[in-house]
Protein backbone atom coordinates (compact mmCIF):
# COMPACT_ATOMS: atom_id res chain seq x y z
CA UNK A 1 0.00 0.00 0.00
CA UNK A 2 2.79 2.44 0.84
CA UNK A 3 4.52 1.95 -2.51
CA UNK A 4 1.21 2.61 -4.26
CA UNK A 5 0.73 5.75 -2.16
CA UNK A 6 4.20 7.05 -3.02
CA UNK A 7 3.57 6.45 -6.73
CA UNK A 8 0.25 8.30 -6.55
CA UNK A 9 1.81 11.14 -4.56
CA UNK A 10 4.54 11.54 -7.17
CA UNK A 11 1.91 11.77 -9.90
CA UNK A 12 -0.02 14.32 -7.84
CA UNK A 13 3.05 16.49 -7.33
CA UNK A 14 3.84 16.17 -11.02
CA UNK A 15 0.47 17.71 -11.81
CA UNK A 16 0.67 20.38 -9.08
CA UNK A 17 4.35 21.36 -9.33
CA UNK A 18 3.72 24.51 -11.38
CA UNK A 19 0.98 25.66 -9.02
CA UNK A 20 3.14 25.08 -5.93
CA UNK A 21 6.14 26.87 -7.46
CA UNK A 22 4.10 30.03 -8.06
CA UNK A 23 2.94 30.12 -4.43
CA UNK A 24 6.45 30.44 -2.97
CA UNK A 25 6.96 34.14 -2.22
CA UNK A 26 9.37 33.75 0.69
CA UNK A 27 12.31 34.34 0.70
CA UNK A 28 12.11 35.20 -3.04
CA UNK A 29 9.22 34.95 -5.46
CA UNK A 30 10.77 32.50 -7.90
CA UNK A 31 11.74 29.65 -5.56
CA UNK A 32 10.82 26.11 -6.56
CA UNK A 33 9.26 24.40 -3.58
CA UNK A 34 7.12 22.18 -5.79
CA UNK A 35 10.15 21.01 -7.75
CA UNK A 36 12.08 20.31 -4.55
CA UNK A 37 9.27 18.26 -3.03
CA UNK A 38 8.80 16.33 -6.27
CA UNK A 39 12.50 15.49 -6.59
CA UNK A 40 12.60 14.32 -2.96
CA UNK A 41 9.49 12.18 -3.19
CA UNK A 42 10.67 10.62 -6.43
CA UNK A 43 13.84 9.55 -4.64
CA UNK A 44 11.80 8.05 -1.80
CA UNK A 45 9.45 6.22 -4.18
CA UNK A 46 12.29 4.86 -6.30
CA UNK A 47 14.13 3.59 -3.22
CA UNK A 48 10.97 1.98 -1.83
CA UNK A 49 10.16 0.23 -5.10
CA UNK A 50 13.68 -1.12 -5.47
CA UNK A 51 13.66 -2.44 -1.90
CA UNK A 52 10.23 -4.01 -2.37
CA UNK A 53 11.42 -5.88 -5.48
CA UNK A 54 14.80 -6.92 -4.10
CA UNK A 55 14.08 -7.64 -0.43
CA UNK A 56 10.32 -7.59 0.05
CA UNK A 57 7.83 -5.38 1.90
CA UNK A 58 9.72 -5.53 5.20
CA UNK A 59 12.48 -3.37 3.70
CA UNK A 60 10.17 -0.65 2.35
CA UNK A 61 10.05 1.55 5.47
CA UNK A 62 13.81 1.87 5.85
CA UNK A 63 14.34 2.35 2.13
CA UNK A 64 11.67 5.05 1.88
CA UNK A 65 13.34 7.21 4.51
CA UNK A 66 16.85 6.54 3.24
CA UNK A 67 15.82 7.54 -0.27
CA UNK A 68 14.08 10.70 0.91
CA UNK A 69 17.00 11.84 3.07
CA UNK A 70 19.63 11.08 0.42
CA UNK A 71 17.56 12.68 -2.35
CA UNK A 72 16.24 15.65 -0.36
CA UNK A 73 16.39 18.95 -2.19
CA UNK A 74 15.88 22.31 -0.51
CA UNK A 75 14.29 22.99 2.87
CA UNK A 76 10.96 21.53 1.85
CA UNK A 77 12.62 18.34 0.60
CA UNK A 78 14.43 17.86 3.89
CA UNK A 79 11.15 18.38 5.75
CA UNK A 80 9.40 15.84 3.49
CA UNK A 81 12.09 13.33 4.46
CA UNK A 82 11.13 13.74 8.12
CA UNK A 83 7.45 13.31 7.34
CA UNK A 84 8.39 10.04 5.64
CA UNK A 85 10.49 9.11 8.67
CA UNK A 86 7.62 9.70 11.09
CA UNK A 87 5.20 7.62 9.04
CA UNK A 88 7.66 4.87 8.12
CA UNK A 89 8.25 4.10 11.78
CA UNK A 90 4.59 3.04 12.01
CA UNK A 91 4.61 0.61 9.08
CA UNK A 92 4.00 -3.07 9.67
CA UNK A 93 6.20 -5.88 8.30
CA UNK A 94 4.16 -5.96 5.08
CA UNK A 95 4.58 -2.20 4.56
CA UNK A 96 0.98 -1.69 5.66
CA UNK A 97 -0.30 1.36 7.51
CA UNK A 98 -3.09 1.33 10.09
CA UNK A 99 -5.40 4.13 11.17
CA UNK A 100 -3.58 4.39 14.49
CA UNK A 101 -0.23 4.29 12.70
CA UNK A 102 -1.22 7.21 10.48
CA UNK A 103 -2.30 9.38 13.40
CA UNK A 104 0.79 8.50 15.43
CA UNK A 105 3.10 8.87 12.45
CA UNK A 106 1.85 12.37 11.62
CA UNK A 107 2.23 13.46 15.25
CA UNK A 108 5.75 12.04 15.36
CA UNK A 109 6.57 13.74 12.07
CA UNK A 110 5.47 17.07 13.54
CA UNK A 111 7.85 16.59 16.45
CA UNK A 112 10.71 15.59 14.14
CA UNK A 113 10.24 18.64 11.93
CA UNK A 114 9.89 21.00 14.89
CA UNK A 115 13.14 19.66 16.35
CA UNK A 116 15.02 19.71 13.06
CA UNK A 117 14.15 23.27 12.03
CA UNK A 118 16.23 25.93 13.73
CA UNK A 119 13.48 28.58 13.65
CA UNK A 120 10.05 26.94 13.37
CA UNK A 121 7.16 29.29 12.69
CA UNK A 122 3.41 29.05 12.22
CA UNK A 123 1.93 29.62 8.80
CA UNK A 124 4.25 27.16 7.08
CA UNK A 125 4.19 23.46 6.26
CA UNK A 126 4.67 22.84 9.99
CA UNK A 127 1.21 24.28 10.76
CA UNK A 128 -0.38 22.18 8.04
CA UNK A 129 1.42 19.04 9.24
CA UNK A 130 0.31 19.55 12.84
CA UNK A 131 -3.29 20.02 11.73
CA UNK A 132 -3.08 16.84 9.64
CA UNK A 133 -2.02 14.87 12.70
CA UNK A 134 -4.85 16.36 14.74
CA UNK A 135 -7.35 15.54 11.99
CA UNK A 136 -6.23 11.93 11.80
CA UNK A 137 -6.37 11.67 15.58
CA UNK A 138 -9.89 13.05 15.71
CA UNK A 139 -11.07 10.56 13.09
CA UNK A 140 -9.39 7.73 15.00
CA UNK A 141 -11.11 8.76 18.24
CA UNK A 142 -14.41 8.57 16.40
CA UNK A 143 -13.75 4.96 15.42
CA UNK A 144 -12.60 5.70 11.89
CA UNK A 145 -10.63 3.23 9.80
CA UNK A 146 -7.53 4.08 7.76
CA UNK A 147 -9.54 5.64 4.92
CA UNK A 148 -11.47 7.82 7.36
CA UNK A 149 -8.30 8.89 9.16
CA UNK A 150 -6.62 9.70 5.85
CA UNK A 151 -9.60 11.84 4.87
CA UNK A 152 -9.63 13.49 8.29
CA UNK A 153 -5.95 14.37 8.04
CA UNK A 154 -6.30 15.74 4.49
CA UNK A 155 -9.36 17.87 5.25
CA UNK A 156 -7.76 19.27 8.41
CA UNK A 157 -4.62 20.04 6.42
CA UNK A 158 -6.73 21.85 3.81
CA UNK A 159 -8.33 24.04 6.47
CA UNK A 160 -4.92 24.81 7.97
CA UNK A 161 -3.54 25.61 4.52
CA UNK A 162 -6.23 28.26 4.02
CA UNK A 163 -5.19 29.88 7.30
CA UNK A 164 -1.56 30.21 6.21
CA UNK A 165 -2.58 33.04 3.87
CA UNK A 166 -3.03 35.25 6.94
CA UNK A 167 -0.41 33.77 9.27
CA UNK A 168 2.67 35.06 7.41
CA UNK A 169 3.05 38.66 6.30
CA UNK A 170 4.71 37.62 3.03
CA UNK A 171 1.85 35.29 2.18
CA UNK A 172 -0.77 37.89 3.08
CA UNK A 173 0.91 40.54 0.95
CA UNK A 174 0.98 38.25 -2.08
CA UNK A 175 -2.41 36.66 -1.42
CA UNK A 176 -1.04 33.12 -1.39
CA UNK A 177 -1.18 30.07 0.83
CA UNK A 178 2.01 28.36 1.97
CA UNK A 179 3.74 26.50 -0.85
CA UNK A 180 5.12 23.70 1.32
CA UNK A 181 1.74 23.21 2.96
CA UNK A 182 0.13 22.93 -0.47
CA UNK A 183 2.63 20.24 -1.38
CA UNK A 184 1.86 18.33 1.81
CA UNK A 185 -1.85 18.43 0.96
CA UNK A 186 -1.04 16.71 -2.35
CA UNK A 187 0.63 13.87 -0.42
CA UNK A 188 -2.32 13.48 1.94
CA UNK A 189 -4.89 13.61 -0.86
CA UNK A 190 -2.94 10.85 -2.62
CA UNK A 191 -3.29 8.72 0.52
CA UNK A 192 -7.04 9.36 0.52
CA UNK A 193 -7.21 8.19 -3.09
CA UNK A 194 -5.23 5.01 -2.40
CA UNK A 195 -7.17 4.06 0.75
CA UNK A 196 -10.69 4.96 -0.38
CA UNK A 197 -10.65 5.19 -4.16
CA UNK A 198 -11.98 8.75 -4.06
CA UNK A 199 -10.10 11.87 -5.14
CA UNK A 200 -10.66 14.93 -2.92
CA UNK A 201 -11.69 18.02 -4.87
CA UNK A 202 -9.43 20.98 -4.14
CA UNK A 203 -9.31 24.45 -5.68
CA UNK A 204 -6.27 25.52 -7.66
CA UNK A 205 -4.39 28.04 -5.57
CA UNK A 206 -2.86 31.13 -7.14
CA UNK A 207 -2.02 34.66 -6.18
CA UNK A 208 -5.03 36.72 -5.16
CA UNK A 209 -5.44 40.35 -6.18
CA UNK A 210 -8.46 40.58 -3.88
CA UNK A 211 -10.09 38.16 -1.42
CA UNK A 212 -11.39 35.07 -3.25
CA UNK A 213 -10.35 36.38 -6.69
CA UNK A 214 -7.95 33.94 -8.34
CA UNK A 215 -5.61 34.89 -11.16
CA UNK A 216 -3.36 32.65 -13.23
CA UNK A 217 0.33 32.98 -12.53
CA UNK A 218 2.89 31.63 -14.97
CA UNK A 219 5.42 29.16 -13.60
CA UNK A 220 8.54 30.71 -12.13
CA UNK A 221 11.53 28.39 -12.06
CA UNK A 222 14.25 29.44 -9.70
CA UNK A 223 16.62 28.00 -7.16
CA UNK A 224 16.13 25.32 -4.56
CA UNK A 225 15.89 27.78 -1.68
CA UNK A 226 12.26 27.52 -0.64
CA UNK A 227 11.34 28.64 2.83
CA UNK A 228 10.21 25.36 4.36
CA UNK A 229 9.16 26.14 7.95
CA UNK A 230 11.61 28.93 8.73
CA UNK A 231 10.87 32.24 10.36
CA UNK A 232 13.96 34.26 9.51
CA UNK A 233 14.37 35.46 5.94
CA UNK A 234 17.77 35.13 4.30
CA UNK A 235 20.11 37.94 5.14
CA UNK A 236 18.98 40.18 2.29
CA UNK A 237 21.35 40.31 -0.63
CA UNK A 238 24.06 38.63 1.44
CA UNK A 239 22.69 35.08 1.81
CA UNK A 240 24.33 34.05 -1.43
CA UNK A 241 24.67 30.27 -1.15
CA UNK A 242 22.65 27.20 -0.30
CA UNK A 243 24.80 24.43 1.21
CA UNK A 244 23.66 20.83 1.61
CA UNK A 245 25.53 17.68 2.61
CA UNK A 246 25.19 14.37 4.43
CA UNK A 247 26.99 13.70 7.72
CA UNK A 248 27.17 9.91 8.28
CA UNK A 249 27.64 8.08 11.58
CA UNK A 250 26.99 11.03 13.90
CA UNK A 251 25.22 11.11 17.25
CA UNK A 252 22.25 13.33 18.04
CA UNK A 253 24.45 15.46 20.30
CA UNK A 254 26.85 16.02 17.41
CA UNK A 255 23.96 17.03 15.14
CA UNK A 256 22.68 19.49 17.73
CA UNK A 257 26.12 21.10 18.03
CA UNK A 258 26.40 21.40 14.26
CA UNK A 259 22.95 22.97 14.04
CA UNK A 260 23.95 25.61 16.60
CA UNK A 261 27.24 26.30 14.81
CA UNK A 262 25.52 26.80 11.47
CA UNK A 263 23.04 29.25 12.97
CA UNK A 264 25.94 31.53 13.88
CA UNK A 265 26.63 32.43 10.23
CA UNK A 266 23.63 31.13 8.28
CA UNK A 267 19.87 30.82 8.24
CA UNK A 268 17.27 28.34 6.97
CA UNK A 269 19.21 25.76 8.99
CA UNK A 270 17.80 22.21 8.98
CA UNK A 271 19.61 19.14 10.33
CA UNK A 272 17.68 15.85 10.15
CA UNK A 273 18.37 12.13 10.50
CA UNK A 274 17.50 9.21 8.26
CA UNK A 275 16.61 7.12 11.32
CA UNK A 276 16.57 7.30 15.10
CA UNK A 277 20.21 7.54 16.28
CA UNK A 278 21.21 4.16 17.71
CA UNK A 279 23.54 5.66 18.82
CA UNK A 280 24.50 7.20 15.45
CA UNK A 281 22.70 8.00 12.20
CA UNK A 282 23.21 9.70 8.84
CA UNK A 283 22.18 13.36 8.99
CA UNK A 284 21.06 15.60 6.14
CA UNK A 285 22.26 19.19 6.59
CA UNK A 286 20.90 22.33 4.89
CA UNK A 287 21.65 26.05 5.32
CA UNK A 288 21.74 29.39 3.50
CA UNK A 289 24.90 31.39 4.13
CA UNK A 290 27.36 33.93 2.77
CA UNK A 291 30.17 31.59 3.87
CA UNK A 292 29.76 28.22 2.15
CA UNK A 293 33.30 27.21 3.00
CA UNK A 294 32.67 27.81 6.69
CA UNK A 295 29.45 25.79 6.54
CA UNK A 296 31.31 22.85 5.03
CA UNK A 297 34.20 23.19 7.48
CA UNK A 298 31.71 23.10 10.35
CA UNK A 299 30.50 19.74 9.12
CA UNK A 300 34.02 18.43 8.58
CA UNK A 301 34.84 19.12 12.21
CA UNK A 302 32.27 16.48 13.11
CA UNK A 303 33.10 13.80 10.56
CA UNK A 304 33.46 12.88 6.90
CA UNK A 305 30.88 14.44 4.60
CA UNK A 306 29.08 13.00 1.57
CA UNK A 307 27.01 14.50 -1.25
CA UNK A 308 28.23 18.06 -0.73
CA UNK A 309 26.24 20.53 -2.87
CA UNK A 310 26.65 24.31 -3.06
CA UNK A 311 24.11 26.33 -5.07
CA UNK A 312 24.24 30.04 -5.82
CA UNK A 313 21.10 31.81 -4.64
CA UNK A 314 19.53 34.79 -6.36
CA UNK A 315 20.28 38.02 -4.54
CA UNK A 316 17.22 39.74 -3.10
CA UNK A 317 16.07 42.58 -5.31
CA UNK A 318 18.13 41.41 -8.28
CA UNK A 319 16.11 39.80 -11.05
CA UNK A 320 17.70 37.04 -13.05
CA UNK A 321 18.32 37.46 -16.74
CA UNK A 322 16.53 34.94 -19.00
CA UNK A 323 19.86 33.20 -19.62
CA UNK A 324 20.56 32.94 -15.88
CA UNK A 325 17.07 31.56 -15.28
CA UNK A 326 17.56 28.97 -18.02
CA UNK A 327 20.94 27.85 -16.70
CA UNK A 328 19.74 27.68 -13.09
CA UNK A 329 16.38 26.00 -13.70
CA UNK A 330 16.22 22.23 -13.26
CA UNK A 331 16.72 20.29 -16.49
CA UNK A 332 13.60 18.37 -17.40
CA UNK A 333 13.70 14.84 -18.81
CA UNK A 334 10.41 14.60 -20.71
CA UNK A 335 8.91 11.46 -22.25
CA UNK A 336 5.95 11.06 -24.59
CA UNK A 337 4.09 8.02 -23.27
CA UNK A 338 0.91 6.03 -23.81
CA UNK A 339 -0.80 4.07 -21.05
CA UNK A 340 -1.32 4.61 -17.32
CA UNK A 341 1.28 2.02 -16.34
CA UNK A 342 3.89 3.55 -18.63
CA UNK A 343 3.17 7.00 -17.23
CA UNK A 344 3.73 5.78 -13.66
CA UNK A 345 6.85 3.87 -14.71
CA UNK A 346 8.47 6.90 -16.34
CA UNK A 347 7.46 9.26 -13.55
CA UNK A 348 8.93 6.97 -10.90
CA UNK A 349 12.17 6.86 -12.91
CA UNK A 350 12.50 10.64 -12.74
CA UNK A 351 10.99 11.72 -16.06
CA UNK A 352 8.20 14.20 -16.61
CA UNK A 353 5.43 12.82 -18.78
CA UNK A 354 3.37 14.09 -21.71
CA UNK A 355 0.54 11.70 -22.56
CA UNK A 356 -0.09 10.79 -26.21
CA UNK A 357 -2.57 7.92 -25.83
CA UNK A 358 -4.73 8.90 -28.79
CA UNK A 359 -1.86 10.02 -30.97
CA UNK A 360 -0.32 13.48 -31.03
CA UNK A 361 0.07 16.30 -33.53
CA UNK A 362 3.04 18.65 -33.65
CA UNK A 363 0.72 21.49 -32.54
CA UNK A 364 -0.37 19.51 -29.47
CA UNK A 365 3.23 18.73 -28.55
CA UNK A 366 4.24 22.36 -28.97
CA UNK A 367 1.44 23.42 -26.63
CA UNK A 368 2.34 20.73 -24.08
CA UNK A 369 5.97 21.88 -24.00
CA UNK A 370 4.91 25.42 -23.15
CA UNK A 371 4.72 24.54 -19.44
CA UNK A 372 8.51 24.08 -19.46
CA UNK A 373 9.09 27.71 -20.47
CA UNK A 374 12.46 28.91 -19.21
CA UNK A 375 13.84 25.39 -18.83
CA UNK A 376 16.10 23.04 -20.73
CA UNK A 377 14.22 19.93 -21.88
CA UNK A 378 15.64 16.59 -23.01
CA UNK A 379 12.73 15.14 -24.98
CA UNK A 380 12.24 11.41 -25.58
CA UNK A 381 9.64 11.26 -28.39
CA UNK A 382 9.31 7.46 -28.40
CA UNK A 383 8.03 7.28 -31.96
CA UNK A 384 5.03 9.54 -31.36
CA UNK A 385 5.90 11.90 -34.24
CA UNK A 386 8.08 11.65 -37.37
CA UNK A 387 11.50 13.29 -37.27
CA UNK A 388 10.69 16.33 -39.49
CA UNK A 389 7.79 17.30 -37.21
CA UNK A 390 9.92 16.82 -34.09
CA UNK A 391 12.62 19.08 -35.50
CA UNK A 392 10.01 21.73 -36.28
CA UNK A 393 8.58 21.52 -32.75
CA UNK A 394 12.05 21.79 -31.21
CA UNK A 395 12.83 24.88 -33.29
CA UNK A 396 9.54 26.59 -32.42
CA UNK A 397 9.95 25.72 -28.73
CA UNK A 398 13.38 27.33 -28.60
CA UNK A 399 11.88 30.53 -29.99
CA UNK A 400 9.38 30.57 -27.11
CA UNK A 401 11.96 29.97 -24.38
CA UNK A 402 12.02 26.16 -24.08
CA UNK A 403 15.45 24.80 -24.96
CA UNK A 404 14.57 21.37 -26.41
CA UNK A 405 17.15 18.69 -27.13
CA UNK A 406 15.80 15.61 -28.90
CA UNK A 407 16.91 12.17 -27.75
CA UNK A 408 16.55 9.61 -30.58
CA UNK A 409 14.17 7.13 -28.91
CA UNK A 410 11.80 5.39 -31.30
CA UNK A 411 9.89 3.48 -28.62
CA UNK A 412 9.15 3.53 -24.91
CA UNK A 413 11.43 0.53 -24.29
CA UNK A 414 14.34 2.48 -25.79
CA UNK A 415 13.50 5.35 -23.44
CA UNK A 416 13.53 2.93 -20.49
CA UNK A 417 17.08 1.94 -21.46
CA UNK A 418 18.07 5.60 -21.67
CA UNK A 419 16.60 6.44 -18.26
CA UNK A 420 18.52 3.56 -16.70
CA UNK A 421 21.79 5.47 -17.26
CA UNK A 422 20.43 8.97 -16.55
CA UNK A 423 22.61 10.95 -14.10
CA UNK A 424 20.50 13.84 -12.70
CA UNK A 425 23.55 15.52 -11.17
CA UNK A 426 25.87 14.91 -14.11
CA UNK A 427 26.94 17.38 -16.78
CA UNK A 428 24.07 17.87 -19.24
CA UNK A 429 26.15 17.13 -22.35
CA UNK A 430 27.68 13.99 -20.83
CA UNK A 431 24.30 12.79 -19.60
CA UNK A 432 22.71 13.33 -23.01
CA UNK A 433 25.49 11.37 -24.72
CA UNK A 434 25.17 8.45 -22.28
CA UNK A 435 21.40 8.32 -22.63
CA UNK A 436 21.56 8.52 -26.43
CA UNK A 437 24.15 5.73 -26.50
CA UNK A 438 21.97 3.53 -24.27
CA UNK A 439 18.91 4.17 -26.43
CA UNK A 440 20.82 3.38 -29.62
CA UNK A 441 22.11 0.15 -28.07
CA UNK A 442 18.60 -1.10 -27.33
CA UNK A 443 17.14 -3.01 -30.28
CA UNK A 444 13.38 -2.84 -30.16
CA UNK A 445 10.21 -4.05 -31.80
CA UNK A 446 6.52 -4.43 -31.10
CA UNK A 447 3.74 -6.97 -31.40
CA UNK A 448 0.45 -5.67 -32.83
CA UNK A 449 -2.90 -7.37 -33.31
CA UNK A 450 -4.23 -7.58 -36.87
CA UNK A 451 -7.66 -5.95 -37.17
CA UNK A 452 -8.42 -6.48 -40.87
CA UNK A 453 -7.36 -8.65 -43.78
CA UNK A 454 -4.03 -7.58 -45.29
CA UNK A 455 -1.09 -8.85 -47.29
CA UNK A 456 2.38 -8.67 -45.71
CA UNK A 457 5.82 -9.62 -46.92
CA UNK A 458 5.38 -12.84 -44.91
CA UNK A 459 2.00 -13.64 -46.43
CA UNK A 460 -1.67 -12.83 -45.88
CA UNK A 461 -3.02 -12.08 -42.41
CA UNK A 462 -6.37 -11.29 -40.83
CA UNK A 463 -8.15 -10.65 -37.54
CA UNK A 464 -6.81 -12.97 -34.84
CA UNK A 465 -3.26 -12.88 -36.19
CA UNK A 466 -0.34 -11.03 -34.62
CA UNK A 467 2.53 -9.22 -36.34
CA UNK A 468 6.03 -8.63 -35.01
CA UNK A 469 7.27 -5.24 -36.21
CA UNK A 470 10.81 -3.80 -36.29
CA UNK A 471 11.38 -0.35 -37.75
CA UNK A 472 8.00 -0.36 -39.47
CA UNK A 473 8.66 -3.69 -41.20
CA UNK A 474 6.80 -6.95 -40.57
CA UNK A 475 9.30 -9.58 -39.41
CA UNK A 476 6.99 -12.05 -37.62
CA UNK A 477 3.51 -13.37 -38.43
CA UNK A 478 1.89 -15.71 -35.89
CA UNK A 479 -1.57 -16.81 -34.77
CA UNK A 480 -1.19 -15.86 -31.09
CA UNK A 481 0.60 -13.14 -29.15
CA UNK A 482 2.83 -15.58 -27.25
CA UNK A 483 4.31 -17.06 -30.41
CA UNK A 484 4.69 -13.63 -32.00
CA UNK A 485 6.40 -12.20 -28.92
CA UNK A 486 8.76 -15.16 -28.49
CA UNK A 487 9.73 -15.10 -32.16
CA UNK A 488 10.32 -11.35 -32.04
CA UNK A 489 12.48 -11.68 -28.91
CA UNK A 490 14.55 -14.41 -30.60
CA UNK A 491 15.12 -12.19 -33.65
CA UNK A 492 16.19 -9.24 -31.52
CA UNK A 493 18.58 -11.48 -29.55
CA UNK A 494 20.13 -12.92 -32.72
CA UNK A 495 22.95 -10.37 -32.68
CA UNK A 496 23.52 -10.59 -28.92
CA UNK A 497 22.13 -9.22 -25.69
CA UNK A 498 21.52 -10.35 -22.14
CA UNK A 499 18.46 -8.34 -21.09
CA UNK A 500 14.95 -8.37 -22.55
CA UNK A 501 12.52 -5.64 -21.49
CA UNK A 502 8.83 -6.24 -22.14
CA UNK A 503 6.31 -3.39 -21.89
CA UNK A 504 2.89 -5.02 -21.95
CA UNK A 505 0.04 -3.14 -23.59
CA UNK A 506 -3.57 -3.10 -22.49
CA UNK A 507 -4.19 -6.34 -24.43
CA UNK A 508 -0.91 -7.98 -23.44
CA UNK A 509 -1.06 -11.13 -21.32
CA UNK A 510 0.67 -10.71 -17.98
CA UNK A 511 2.10 -14.23 -18.19
CA UNK A 512 4.18 -13.42 -21.26
CA UNK A 513 7.41 -12.27 -19.51
CA UNK A 514 7.56 -15.50 -17.49
CA UNK A 515 6.74 -17.63 -20.53
CA UNK A 516 9.36 -16.05 -22.77
CA UNK A 517 11.92 -16.31 -19.95
CA UNK A 518 11.22 -20.04 -19.64
CA UNK A 519 11.41 -20.48 -23.42
CA UNK A 520 14.77 -18.71 -23.65
CA UNK A 521 16.37 -20.32 -20.59
CA UNK A 522 17.57 -23.64 -22.14
CA UNK A 523 19.62 -21.97 -24.89
CA UNK A 524 20.19 -18.53 -23.35
CA UNK A 525 20.48 -18.93 -19.56
CA UNK A 526 22.29 -15.59 -19.28
CA UNK A 527 19.29 -13.62 -20.58
CA UNK A 528 17.21 -11.76 -17.98
CA UNK A 529 13.60 -10.86 -18.82
CA UNK A 530 11.96 -7.88 -17.11
CA UNK A 531 8.27 -7.13 -17.61
CA UNK A 532 6.26 -3.98 -16.97
CA UNK A 533 2.57 -3.27 -17.46
CA UNK A 534 2.48 -0.21 -19.71
CA UNK A 535 -1.17 -0.20 -20.69
CA UNK A 536 -0.60 1.23 -24.17
CA UNK A 537 -3.26 0.49 -26.79
CA UNK A 538 -1.23 0.89 -29.99
CA UNK A 539 0.61 -2.40 -29.42
CA UNK A 540 0.09 -5.65 -27.56
CA UNK A 541 3.63 -5.32 -26.27
CA UNK A 542 6.92 -3.57 -26.89
CA UNK A 543 10.11 -5.62 -26.62
CA UNK A 544 13.61 -4.24 -26.19
CA UNK A 545 16.94 -6.08 -26.09
CA UNK A 546 20.16 -4.74 -24.60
Amino acid sequence: MVVAWLRRAVLGLERAVDEINTLNVFPVADADTGTNMLVTLRAAARSAEEADRAEGPHAVARATVAGAVAGARGNSGVIVSQIMRGLAAQLGPDADLTAEGLATGLRNATELVTTAVADPIEGTILSVLRAAGDGAGAALSGGGDLAACARGSADAAFDALLRTRDQLADNAAAGVVDAGGRGLLVLLDALVEVTSGTVPERPRFGRQVAPHVQVHVEEGHGHAHDHGAHADPPRGPHADYEVMYLLPAATEATANRLRAELQAFGDSVVVVAAADPDPVATWSVHTHTTEPGAAIQAGLRHGKLRSIAVNVLQEAGHAETPLQALLDAPRAIVALVSGDGAAELFTSAGAEVIRCDGGMTHAELLAALHRFEGREVLLMPNGALPTPELLAVAARSRESGVLVTLLPTSSMVQAIAALAVHEPNGHAADDTYSMAEAAAGARCGSVVAVTEDALTILGPCGPGDYLGMVGGEVVVLEEDQYSAGEALAELLLATGGDMVTVLLGEAGDGDFPDRVSAALRPDRPEVEVIGYRGGQTASVMEIGVE
